[in-house]
């Protein structure tokens, strides 16, 4: 073999070995994906539960993350199921059987839950050697969707081959004969039993879920104390939450759970059941455990122990405290339990991670996100300090002292007069309407008067509503001083006179929602053209524009929703996910649209034909609110709203009209914390925001156009006291202490161990082939030194005379190879 000839299979050797050690690595390394998706499931019937399977890869995997790609407007919920082969091979079936035999639940979802991380050295351990095979995904749907629609609603994992220290696994509490009365409060259904395995395992996160009834749901662990393990509000996202507390489960303890129901305003009585009219109770313990643990059951069914139950704290049917920002984001604009005043995620679920993170070393929890229910407070307006007319940092003028509530909306008339329209003692919830938009408190008017009118040094002029509002949302003034208005909770328009208490025209039947020329399903705002002629968001559930002439006649309609649309593409123009609010520039022929869900503006002539999109990265995922302003060539000013995420902040926009651009932000000096509405006064120079949370209005001062046509700033001119409400913290808890065993040495250093010596091995190979080269060569030249350069004549003459033919020729040759040889030695 020549020396090329030995390199080149070196060289050849070296490439195949290290594309084994990348083959390697990226096997031990890389995290693949896999969509679990509803294949292009038709839905034609209320409360249908469809099944799709997928087959697992065939080396062992550890799932490490969960992502929804769904939208609880579509989905009420979705669960994951292991198991060896599952119980039909069409591409999707009505779920009777999941499995062909025993299904094992690894995950489940609802009311726009985040993305759930696992925490560091614990997976699912499926596929491969394992049981789990194959992994069933079933969707429970409340409503038919759309004729000609298929849905793909699903769960994306996360896996990898990497073996992980410890597997997760999930150990489900359920009740399953209950009977809530109705118009009851603090129903309870109770569950206990004793856990059995062959170790201890640690919970590090809880789920619960419950339907609409659902107040509170409580799970703990018993051996002669009762240690909470999670304690949630099934009305928010159904998301694992952080066990908080450090707990271990140990064979023979005892779990309890207990559901609470809230049944006020149902007149019948309700049961255990599969569809969204009955009610379920469910609390789900996701742990960790050492791989070689084995439960005999993951699984505790109905009330047990009853003596358990008897020492149950009281603490345990105790609510929350109200999350408004966690309703709202649960249930989406299309929720199927009506939507909390307005914060839901994307389709796509955007929100922050809920992280599971259990370390060995000590970390301080965060607490779950809470706040106090928006309280209703003496309102001063809450202007910036120069409103009242007092020049001490804004005491109120005598007779502006007014009790208001959640702030649906703010306007201003062409004499600088502001109009808030507030809800009094109301705050939209979970239970405030039913799956199909229905407001359930239709025998409740709001007590307050809901219009409120002060002038421009803030003193109370007018009010007036007592006893005709149910939900207010939108408000708007026209060049003749009528006052709109929308109600969610009536479905209705309505336009007041002025100085009247009476409306001359209502469009919308009255608690009646739906989709026609006169029906309405939560109209959100209302937009005035000086020719009379308006425009209607109709706006949570219809997702579009309708035009009417002044008379109440409707002239076109224009808009769709984009809430189906999934993955990372832009829904398309003219499309909408809730237009929550509108401003008309009559000066450049267009009509703005908040498009709130999809976080942008749009803009459109007056007959409806787009124009102008607007969307901006600090406006984040959503944004409220939008008022035009003709100073200063055309501006528009806009609120975003509070994200589960926590970023962007919330705050407010000056955009240039003309070319979309954002110029500036500005915010309160305390910040704002759940803007709704926004209205520009240009009489008064003058921008007003209502809040939902706080429940107040903001003003801030805008300086004057210069006649130069440059860009004035907004600019606050004092402090505005702190709301005394909790701060929302508005990202869900992704750290927590508990008592997972660190991984020992050996195993965490043993992956890097195993891919550094199959590095080193081709460079170990490399050094010997070398060495011997050499010393083969070394051994050659010697040969030739030993040999005397008389024989070695000799020999080569003897050879040449052996051949017959050509001896010159030979001779020849072998004296130029002596030759040769000599003039190397």
């Amino acid at each position: 073999m020549t020396t090329m000839t030995l390199f080149r299979s070196v060289t050849l050797t070296l490439v195949v070995w290290i594309i084994f050690v990348c083959s390697v690595v990226k096997s031990q390394t890389l995290t693949q994906k896999l969509d679990l998706l509803m294949r292009n499931a038709s839905v034609t019937m209320n409360d249908e539960y469809l099944c799709s399977s997928y087959k697992l890869p065939a080396n062992d995997q550890y799932i490490v993350q969960y992502e929804a790609l769904a939208n609880a407007g579509t989905a009420h919920h979705i669960l994951l199921f292991g198991c060896d082969e599952p119980a039909s091979s069409e591409d999707y079936w009505h779920c009777g059987r999941l499995c062909k035999s025993q299904e094992q639940i690894l995950f489940a979802w609802a009311k726009n839950a985040p993305r759930l991380n696992l925490p560091k050295d614990v997976g699912f351990h499926v596929g491969g050697q394992t049981s789990i095979k194959y992994i069933v995904i079933q969707v429970h749907y409340v409503n038919p969707l759309p004729p000609g629609s298929l849905d793909t609603s699903g769960i994306r994992l996360s896996m990898t081959s990497l073996r992980q220290r410890y597997e997760a696994g999930i150990y489900l509490l359920l009740a399953y004969s209950v009977r809530i009365p109705g118009n009851s409060v603090n129903v309870f259904a109770d569950i206990s039993c004793q856990f059995k395995a062959s170790g201890p395992i640690y919970p590090f996160g809880f789920r619960t879920h419950a339907h609409s009834l659902g107040t509170v749901i409580s799970g703990y662990q018993v051996n002669n104390t009762y240690n909470l393990i999670g304690k949630g509000n099934p009305q928010w996202p159904q998301a694992f939450y952080p066990v908080e507390n450090k707990v271990v489960i140990q064979r023979d303890d005892y779990l309890v759970g207990r559901c609470t129901y809230n049944s006020t305003g149902r007149n019948r009585t309700t049961y255990i059941g599969a569809s969204h009219n009955d009610e379920m109770c469910n609390f789900y313990i996701m742990y960790y455990a050492d791989r070689n643990t084995r439960l005999q059951y993951h699984s505790c069914a109905g009330n047990n122990n009853p003596r358990l139950i008897q020492k149950l704290p009281a603490f345990s049917y105790q609510q929350l405290p109200p999350n408004p920002l966690l309703e709202m984001a649960a249930h989406g604009p299309s929720g199927h339990m009506g939507d909390p005043e307005g914060h839901s995620p994307s389709p796509i679920v955007t929100a922050a991670p809920v992280t599971m993170a259990p370390t060995p070393a000590p970390t301080q929890a965060p607490t779950k996100p809470t706040t106090r229910k928006p309280e209703t407070v003496t309102h001063l307006m809450d202007f910036e300090s120069d409103f009242g007319g007092s020049s001490s940092g804004g005491s109120p003028t005598p007779g502006s002292e007014v009790v208001i509530g959640q702030v649906g909306g703010v306007a201003t008339d062409k004499q600088g007069n502001v109009y808030v329209f507030h809800r009094g003692e109301r705050v939209w919830n979970g239970l405030s309407f039913d799956q199909y938009h229905v407001f359930q408190q239709k025998n409740r008017p709001i007590k307050a008067n809901c219009i409120v009118v002060y002038n421009s040094a803030g003193q109370v002029i007018r009010q007036f509503g007592k006893d005709m509002f149910f939900m207010p949302h939108g408000i708007s003034v026209d060049d003749k001083l009528n006052v709109w208005v929308t109600d969610v909770g009536l479905h209705q328009v309505m336009r007041f006179p002025p100085n009247s208490d009476q409306a001359d025209l209502v469009l919308g039947q009255r608690f009646q929602p739906g989709k026609g020329d006169n029906l309405f399903c939560k109209p959100t705002d209302v937009e005035v053209l000086s020719t009379g002629e308006f425009f209607i968001s109709d706006g949570y559930c219809n997702s579009r524009i309708l035009k009417y002439n002044k008379a109440g006649t409707l002239i076109r309609e224009f808009g769709s929703s984009s809430i189906a649309t999934f993955g990372t593409a832009e829904p398309g123009s003219g499309t909408f996910n809730v237009p929550h609010s509108m401003t008309l520039a009559e000066d450049k022929g267009l009509l703005c649209v908040a498009d709130r869900e999809n976080g942008r503006i749009q803009c459109f002539d007056l007959d409806g034909n787009f124009q102008l999109m607007i969307h901006s990265p600090e406006f984040g995922d959503r944004i409220f609110a939008v008022s035009y302003c003709r100073l200063h060539g055309g501006l528009l000013f806009a609120v975003n709203g509070p994200s589960l995420s926590g970023t962007p902040p919330v705050q407010g926009f000056i955009i240039d009209i003309n070319d979309g651009q954002l110029i500036e932000t500005w915010n309160a000096k305390p910040g704002l914390r759940q803007p709704h509405d926004i209205e520009v006064d240009p009489v008064n120079l003058r921008v007003y925001v209502g809040e939902l949370d706080p429940t107040k209005v903001w003003r801030f001062d805008m300086k004057a156009d210069d006649g130069t046509g440059g860009r004035g700033n907004i600019i606050h001119s004092g402090t505005t006291p702190s709301s005394s409400g909790t701060t929302i913290n508005a990202t869900f808890v992704d750290t927590q202490e508990t008592n997972k065993k660190s991984l020992t040495q050996e195993e965490e250093i043993m992956p890097a161990i195993i891919i550094g010596a199959l590095l080193v091995i081709p460079i170990i190979i490399i050094i010997v082939i070398v060495i011997v080269i050499r010393i083969y060569k070394k051994e050659q030249k010697s040969a030739h030194h030993s040999v005397n350069p008389a024989e070695r004549i000799q020999a080569n003459t003897i050879v040449a005379d052996d051949i017959d033919h050509g001896p010159g020729r030979n001779l020849t040759l072998v004296t130029s190879s002596l030759h040769t040889e000599d003039s190397t030695d």
